[in-house]
């Protein structure tokens, strides 16, 4: 194989690289716009609606900026001294920015989502710097043996675009299968404990409508001593004041409705949100699961980011352990029910009141098992992945 067959093929894989870079951004752009949101504008991000106007404009403009220069690198003109060098310019440019977020962060290197190939693709820093590096080194071998003479047909790149977008799509097939749960197992998602607090609930509540109609006489001859004690006695409004409780608990309801099926107002709960392509969060789900077996931990309940492939991903790294859970797509929506924090947020709710919480900074296995009273966890098998945590250290 001579230099110009390779010098092609080099080029052939970076326009596969920025096309289907690209594309893959054009099919999840609310997930890209949502990334480099944060980045500019910080975590509060839909806060600032003029500021997310010109993110969005800012989001399209790159991701058409890659597109053209996938498919200007299968012509010829001006091909050395301007496609060329933009396209190694973008390439550094990009390397120098995953660099800075990788020393940045605790562990920037080796997890969450670099975005290089939107949500389709998930990518560490480290690994999108390696695709970077592969691409520069492809490129400058393509800049030294580039020949005006290696002309591709006027077929190939509208096949390759075509050929690329097949492909990205595929990635968002989704499954329709029917999963809704019955009602015998939405009822077999609460204990013994909380079926009796909902029923001696139940009980009061008809106590106290009774106690109301059997006394008539009594409350009439009360709401006339009260009216008459009311001219000398100033009133006070208490305005209502909603506490950062009751705040989460109302974006959950908002931007994860189905959670109302939980009775989170009954007994104790506990709600993790996840995001299906971080590592932090498959590792809390693997612990969270093997500690199941204890008995001590509430029911858990997972409001989860992410496609329906990358879930049923996660859900095998615990074993295939599935509990109870819902689904977004929606990075808006899943940054809201954040509210400012970094996943994963791990929420237990008490009779409708968040009782204690842990996000990326404050979780610690240890620091969970102690909370429940949790002393040892024994190896548990659970179909092909097996788990053998004893007490200890955060797993980052």
């Amino acid at each position: 194989m001579n230099k110009n067959t390779l010098a092609q093929i080099g080029r052939i894989l970076l326009s596969f690289l920025f096309v289907f870079g690209a594309v893959s951004k054009l099919v999840s752009m609310p997930f890209f716009d949502g990334m480099v949101a944060e980045l500019l504008l910080g975590k509060d991000y839909f806060d600032n609606p003029v500021g997310m106007i010109w993110v969005q404009w800012l989001t399209r403009i790159l991701v058409a900026a890659e597109l053209v220069l996938g498919l200007a690198l299968l012509q010829n003109k001006w091909f050395k001294k301007i496609v060329l060098p933009a396209t190694l310019g973008m390439l550094l440019l990009f390397t120098i920015h995953l660099l800075y977020e990788g020393f940045r962060q605790v562990n920037g290197f080796i997890e969450g989502n670099c975005g290089c190939f939107g949500d389709v693709l998930p990518m560490t820093n480290l690994e999108s710097i390696i695709k970077n590096g592969i691409g520069m080194l492809i490129g400058i071998f393509v800049s030294v043996t580039f020949k005006k003479e290696d002309v591709f047909k006027s077929w190939v790149a509208p096949t390759l675009l075509g050929v690329i977008t097949l492909f990205t799509l595929s990635f968002g097939i989704k499954s329709y299968e029917a999963e809704l749960p019955s009602v015998l197992d939405e009822l077999g998602t609460m204990s013994g404990i909380e079926l009796h607090e909902a029923d001696s609930i139940a009980e009061a509540a008809i106590a106290e409508s009774e106690s109301f109609f059997a006394k008539p006489e009594i409350i009439l001859l009360e709401a006339e001593i009260s009216k008459l004690n009311t001219d000398s006695v100033k009133r006070t409004k208490v305005a209502s004041v909603k506490t950062p409780s009751d705040i989460t608990l109302e974006l959950l309801s908002k931007y994860a409705p189905e959670i109302k099926s939980q009775h989170i107002t009954i007994g104790t709960k506990m709600v993790c949100l996840f995001s299906m392509t971080c590592s932090h969060c498959q590792e809390v789900y693997r612990d969270l699961s093997a500690m199941k077996a204890s008995g001590k931990l509430p029911n858990l309940y997972l409001v989860n980011y992410g496609s329906e492939y990358e879930q049923n991903y996660f859900f095998s790294q615990a074993g295939d352990s599935k509990d109870p859970h819902t689904r977004t797509e929606d990075f808006t929506h899943f940054k809201r029910m954040l509210e400012g924090k970094t996943y994963p947020r791990i929420l237990v709710i008490k009779n409708g009141k968040i009782e204690k919480e842990w996000d990326v900074d404050t979780y610690e296995k240890s620091y969970v098992m102690r909370y429940f009273g949790i002393e040892k966890l024994e190896e548990k098998k659970s179909g092909g992945l097996e788990l053998e945590l004893q007490s200890g250290g955060s797993p980052w």
